[in-house]
């Protein structure tokens, strides 16, 4: 009967993973959510694991791509593997991969912007919608010197 058990955790975290990347926390959070018990989940875990099915590494640097790609920064993206259940060492590692997009840091800021850096006031709220999406300041300095440098001189 306890066969049935690791059989059963086992046959749920490969279902699982069949929808989507997982990390380890996450694939174990929800079995236990479905109501197996630890020693079952954590045999599914390490039966996965052995054989490179379930691989926290690789799942931390495809969200860093992700999130790269969808224009988060640093910061966000921490946060993300943080709330995925990826450990620091593992964290940092894949973040190793990462640099600030500057292109989609100009984008947000002419979408914000439309051109005028004027307004003191809408710089502003530029400045901390970048901040929201995890970009350091320095990188947002650099991108606004790089947006007003971009503008047309007004004569």
């Amino acid at each position: 009967m306890s066969e049935d058990k690791y059989r059963a955790a086992l046959d749920m975290a490969a279902k699982q993973l069949s929808y989507r990347a997982l990390s380890a926390k996450m694939l174990r959070d929800k079995l236990l959510a479905k109501g197996h018990d630890e020693e079952a989940a954590d045999y599914a875990l390490a039966w996965l694991t052995e054989r490179s099915l379930l691989n926290d590494t690789l799942f931390a640097e495809s969200v860093v791509r992700g999130y790269t790609r969808k224009g988060y920064g640093a910061a966000r993206i921490r946060q993300e593997l943080t709330r995925r259940g990826i450990d620091r060492d593992t964290a940092e590692a894949a973040m190793q991969t990462f640099s600030p997009d500057e292109a989609q840091m100009l984008a947000l800021l002419e979408k914000r912007l439309r051109g005028d850096v004027s307004d003191r006031k809408e710089v502003e709220k530029a400045v901390a919608a970048l901040q929201r999406r995890g970009f350091a300041w320095n990188d947002i300095k650099r991108a606004l010197e790089t947006y007003g440098s971009s503008l047309p001189e007004e004569e």
